[in-house]
């Protein structure tokens, strides 16, 4: 396709979008991705005031600015993020809007890197263009979500993946000390993995970090990757204290467009403080009429974000947050419970992979996450059967248990205790997933359970499925 040679009418325009929006799934029966999809009309005005101002042009919009401030305390505030010595100079916490988790996941990373690096310099009596010569690892599970390939790979950082076993889904912190050397900057715990929304036991990591930093003298901090968690853990009782309440605990991020409600493209980052972390990635402008620090790795971006995300701070509070979380949580039994009544032949058609389903952590996201009985011996997998619930209209998401080494490119299995071919998949409840809506769900679930099975292994779907062994690209 090209630029047309002449314009064409606004009508037509807007008819030819809407032509190939019409084609695609129905956002709200979308149940693959976290990202939230439901406005209310005010929210859809907010949004397209904030179109028209460039959040990075300080000097021209300082109100919108300020808002972006006022909305990024509130959310320190929510992670418990002790008041910085120098908050009165700045009028916030140390933080920024980005766009989505991601950029705030390598914003974090990146201060890790630099913090590290300083350290490692002076450990080592190097200087600046020695210590670049020095390749530093990051830890993390093998359930990290894209934004952490990306750091791998654009930033020289090299992975080291702790892989857990299919029963947790989670970091194991008893094996912290097989990962960890003076060329460590940091470890990366993940509260609600998008595969199963378990929740790394950051409280357990702090303590074996605690004694690995004591015996070893070193600096070694936490990331925790809240993407998913960071707008639901907040409303969950029961939970150990996962946030800046722990010592080691130096960044925070998450994704304003999941459970935070936003639009897409809002994500957030909360540094403990400024002097050695976020100090890194800080740069001054001034060519736009006046001095201003930017945190952010990329430049102009509209304010809609921001907007929105204040809008909706405001507009649930923190009850009607809590509120959302429960009802979430409670749709998702729901539909966890539908599943494990599905039987053939006395046995039960689903096992249960989430938290909920298996762990001893109960506390989670509101997910539901599952695979097809391998004691069934069914002639399809979870990919077949994400195909055929598509029929009606409903989008799951089916993938195996592997994943792609962001160095080697080797595929790697995601547990240590089931084949990289095993399939699996997940049922992401958001706000906009009402009770009848998940029953209609679980009837869907149903026929095509029952369809898979009258065609057996003659199923065939005209869509060819990923080859067995290569992972599934995941929407975040």
């Amino acid at each position: 396709m090209a630029i047309p040679q002449q314009g064409a009418h606004p009508r037509h325009c807007k008819a030819t979008i809407e032509d190939y929006h019409m084609l695609d799934f129905s956002e709200r029966l979308n149940t693959s991705s976290y990202v939230n999809v439901v406005f209310e009309p005010e929210e859809e005005e907010v949004a397209a005031m904030g179109l028209r101002v460039n959040l990075a042009d300080q000097t021209v919009y300082p109100e919108s600015f300020k808002m972006h401030n006022d909305t990024l305390n509130m959310i320190a505030k929510l992670w418990n993020c002790p008041k910085p010595e120098d908050f009165d100079a700045y009028g916030c916490y140390a933080g920024a809007g980005t766009v989505g988790s991601t950029e705030a996941c390598l914003l974090a990373g990146l201060a890790l890197k630099f913090r590290w690096r300083a350290w490692y310099a002076k450990k080592h009596g190097m200087d600046a263009d020695q210590v670049r010569g020095v390749y530093p690892n990051l830890v993390i599970s093998t359930m990290f979500q894209a934004a952490w390939e990306k750091l791998f790979k654009y930033m020289d950082i090299q992975p080291r993946f702790v892989t857990p076993t299919y029963s947790t889904f989670t970091l194991d912190p008893s094996k912290l000390k097989e990962y960890i050397d003076d060329k460590t900057i940091g470890v990366v715990c993940i509260m609600g993995n998008h595969y199963g929304g378990q929740y790394d036991p950051v409280w357990d990591v702090d303590k074996v970090l605690d004694q690995i930093n004591k015996e070893q003298g070193f600096q070694v901090g936490i990331h925790v990757d809240g993407a998913s968690g960071g707008f639901i853990a907040p409303f969950q009782t029961g939970l150990p204290a996962w946030d800046f309440r722990l010592k080691n605990v130096l960044s925070i991020s998450a994704s304003g467009h999941k459970f935070g409600n936003s639009c897409c493209g809002t994500g957030w980052v909360v540094w403990r403080q400024r002097k050695e972390l976020s100090e890194h990635v800080a740069i001054s402008v001034s060519y736009l009429g006046g001095n201003a620090d930017s945190y952010t790795l990329n430049f102009s971006r509209p304010a809609q974000g921001v907007y929105v995300q204040f809008y909706k701070l405001l507009r649930l509070g923190m009850e009607g947050y809590q509120e959302q979380v429960d009802n979430q949580m409670a749709v998702a039994e729901f539909i966890r419970k539908g599943l494990s009544a599905m039987t053939k032949d006395g046995k039960k058609v689903f096992e249960l992979l989430d938290a909920v389903g298996k762990s001893e952590q109960k506390i989670c996201l509101p997910v539901v996450t599952a695979m097809l009985n391998p004691a069934l011996e069914l002639g399809f997998d979870d990919i077949d059967l994400q195909h055929v619930i598509a029929q009606g209209h409903w989008y799951v998401s089916g993938y195996h248990m592997s994943m792609h080494h962001p160095i080697t490119e080797k595929t790697m299995p995601l547990f240590t205790d089931q084949s990289p071919e095993q399939a699996m998949f997940r049922v992401v409840v958001k706000n906009n997933l009402t009770m009848k809506m998940a029953d209609h769900l679980l009837r869907e679930v149903d026929a095509a359970v029952k369809f898979l099975i009258e065609h057996g292994k003659g199923f065939q779907h005209k869509k060819p499925k990923t080859a067995k062994g290569t992972p599934q690209k995941l929407a975040c």
